[in-house]
């Protein structure tokens, strides 16, 4: 087979199945995978990605489709695993498969085999060779190498690159716009979206892997979204004046709470929360605070003054001595409302509006924030007199005591904010909660909180009992 027919079938059909089972699968049977792969040719597949001598072989006998082959293997003195070495060249060679994958990574490969010296047998065989890269550098030295196509396959499998939530578009993006040879996308597609992004992003094929074929894996992913931890849980709500802690019941009914002063200094906050976990004896903790936290480090990378020496806090298992899940609080705070029975499965808006102005959306299970944990920035949207929504709402900017002029600037910035929220986010349901927003002079045709003034603790708790998808 030559690169433009192979082309020419990915125009065709640009999903390659892959029919591969997971270490220790019962799905490890050759027969069981030729059926695997028979199913998704019957949907329209035309090209297989496939995994050891004996399935290729057997596969290929009896389908006839044409096959990107693999054999991973480990040796103790490298990481690389995807057709390491000569051998598993050779092997490769001895079945009929129209292309063999490499690892292309820039790293040393078991024994100091050549990269090289592996493309050229492939390629005096009469075979394609894919290079399977992790980052831009590897594939482009893959197409200075020789290669005849590239995948995204290792991206976030390596040191070289951290892992993605999802599929890596960004290094797919850069790939198709700085190689000459074609781009397949590979690695964590499992969404129909994420295929037709691939696709306008330019690769000429994307391999579907655990989502197409793969039970076991896909069984473990719904299992634990069907699946609550079991256990009392700890949450911390950190605003602007108090620090908060809620231990909640494995269905979430709170059953006590207390709450501090916010201290100035960040160890003494940590010191408290320590302390209130190992009080309380509780398996696991949500926290959710003003800034912004990345969700995947727990460490705050932005935060306004109102919570003072906030940025660069950090609340993870290392600084809290037990699994923790922290969050921005508006994010917070919409997921724990979000996960009550009347809005699950709902697009859900939250105004948090306290000591500053929170909001979070979460869309049919999924929070909207930036990759690094960055909400919608509603509070500082400008409003009246060029003054932001959190200036003239926020508990902050109105004072301890409010005069009834404060109160109208402030109940027409509440409307405009949720007009917006309207219009932006189309949510099935809005709601308020936080002092402010639950103040009697407060009035807002939208839904008060069920958790009334608990909100987010509820909301830290829920990200604690419920943990969100990435």
């Amino acid at each position: 087979m030559t690169l433009p027919d192979l082309l020419a079938l990915f125009k065709q059909a640009p999903l390659v199945a892959s029919s591969q089972a997971s270490d220790g699968s019962p799905l490890a049977d050759p027969e069981t995978l030729r059926m695997l792969a028979d199913s998704s040719l019957m949907a329209g597949v035309k090209v297989l990605r496939l995994q050891g001598v004996e399935a290729i072989r057997h596969i290929h006998g009896k389908t006839k489709a044409p096959v990107i082959a693999l054999i991973k293997r480990h040796y103790d003195d490298s990481p690389v695993y995807i057709t390491p070495t000569m051998a598993e060249v050779d092997a490769l060679l001895s079945t009929d498969a129209e292309a063999i994958g490499l690892d292309a990574t820039q790293r040393r490969r078991p024994g100091g085999a050549s990269l090289q010296e592996l493309l050229a047998k492939v390629h005096q065989n009469g075979r394609l060779a894919m290079a399977d890269c992790d980052t831009l550098e590897s594939a482009i030295e893959a197409e200075r190498m020789g290669f005849d196509f590239v995948g995204t396959t290792l991206a976030g499998y390596t040191e070289n690159r951290p892992m993605s939530n999802g599929p890596d578009l960004e290094l797919l993006r850069s790939m198709v716009q700085n190689l000459k040879i074609p781009v397949i996308a590979e690695g964590r597609y499992s969404e129909s979206w994420q295929v037709q992004a691939a696709m306008r992003i330019g690769a000429s094929a994307v391999v579907m892997e655990a989502a197409l074929n793969d039970t076991p894996t896909l069984t473990k992913r719904y299992f634990q979204a069907a699946t609550t931890p079991m256990g009392e849980v700890g949450a911390f709500d950190i605003g602007g004046t108090w620090l908060r802690f809620g231990r909640f019941s494995e269905e979430g009914d709170l059953l006590e709470r207390v709450k501090v002063a916010l201290s100035a200094d960040p160890s003494d906050r940590l010191e408290w929360m320590r302390g209130q976990i190992q009080s309380s004896r509780v398996a696991r903790v949500g926290v959710g605070t003003g800034g912004v936290v990345d969700p995947k480090t727990g460490i705050v990378t932005h935060a306004k003054p109102i919570i003072p020496n906030h940025v660069g806090s950090e609340f993870s298992e290392r600084t809290l001595g037990v699994p923790t899940f922290a969050l921005n609080d508006g994010l917070a705070t919409a997921w724990g409302h979000a996960c009550r029975p009347e809005f699950a499965g709902k697009r859900v808006a939250t105004l948090a509006i306290g000591t500053g102005v929170g909001f979070g959306i979460v869309d049919r299970g999924r929070i909207l924030m930036g990759p690094g944990g960055e909400p919608p920035h509603v509070n500082d949207l400008s409003c009246r007199e060029g003054r932001t929504i959190e200036e003239l709402l926020g508990g902050a900017g109105l004072g301890p005591t409010i005069e009834e002029a404060e109160k109208s600037r402030a109940e027409e910035a509440a409307m405009q904010a949720i007009e917006m929220v309207q219009s932006m986010f189309h949510p099935d349901e809005i709601l308020i909660c936080g002092g402010v927003g639950l103040a009697d002079w407060l009035q807002l045709d939208v839904l008060r909180s069920p958790y009334g003034e608990g909100a987010g603790l509820h909301g830290a708790a829920a990200l604690a009992l419920w943990p969100p998808s990435p």
